[in-house]
């Protein structure tokens, strides 16, 4: 045994030889103890490095068994976007049902928006400065018991009706009981809509300011009595009374 540990440990002189001169070019002393460490801690060194690229880099996935690092991170963002995508959609949906409620004269459900609204009223948002559609005589006042969710104003026959705020034209088109109507989504959820006209002077997408003419006083469709202008102003599917932001009458 100390024979074997003496003759691992005894040195010897590694030459390098030119293979075509044999020309010595170069040697050095070492034992089979010194050689053996030098590969011990190359191999150690090499399976530490080994091992750092494999965990902290992406070099991982191309090992079989091992998944993308990024992977539930990224299954946890798509699922927050899908679900974000999915509200959307849902609000969407339930904007343009109440959208055909007002337009047949019904109660909308309430839309419950991702944007809060702060104000000191009762509604809870900062009321825009509306300007009179058309001026005349209010013949049939709101009344929401009764399903008479704005007031019928009696004017001049081809009197020109005009954008009460600035805002888009969302509805321009025949419906049965409406006749012509139009529709413009404001600033704040407010939505004005302008029924029984005997014709439509703009379109839907339209960009309208506050004045703008967008209709002709009619008496279209199955609920009308007569030619006037019925008007209606909305905010997140609640019905207000126009006569509380607006006077239709000349004084």
């Amino acid at each position: 045994m100390k024979s074997w540990f003496k003759n691992f440990r005894e040195k010897f002189k590694v030459v390098i030889i030119h293979p075509d001169t044999y020309e010595e070019q170069g040697g050095f002393n070492t034992s089979k103890m010194a050689l053996f460490s030098w590969i011990v801690l190359y191999s150690l060194m090499l399976i530490i490095i080994t091992t750092c690229v494999i965990f902290f880099t992406s070099v991982r996935e191309m090992i079989p068994g091992y998944t993308d690092v990024t992977l539930d991170r990224r299954v946890y963002n798509m699922e927050n976007r899908a679900d974000s995508i999915e509200e959307v959609f849902r609000q969407q949906d339930q904007y343009i049902e109440n959208l055909k409620r007002i337009i047949n004269n019904e109660e909308a459900g309430t839309v419950v928006l991702s944007v809060p609204m702060h104000d000191d009223n009762s509604y809870g948002f900062s009321m825009p400065t509306f300007f009179v559609p058309i001026n005349g005589l209010v013949t049939n006042r709101f009344n929401s018991k009764n399903k008479h969710f704005g007031v019928d104003v009696v004017s001049n026959v081809d009197a020109v009706i005009k954008a009460t705020a600035d805002g888009t034209v969302i509805f321009a088109d025949w419906s049965v009981e409406g006749g012509y109507v139009v529709g413009i989504q404001h600033n704040k959820d407010v939505i004005s809509i302008y029924k029984h006209n005997a014709t439509i002077l703009c379109s839907e997408g339209d960009m309208v300011r506050a004045g703008d003419a967008i209709a002709i006083v009619g008496g279209g469709g199955s609920t009308s009595t007569g030619p006037h202008l019925h008007f209606e102003i909305w905010f997140k599917g609640r019905a207000l009374n126009p006569e509380d932001y607006i006077s239709f009458e000349v004084k």
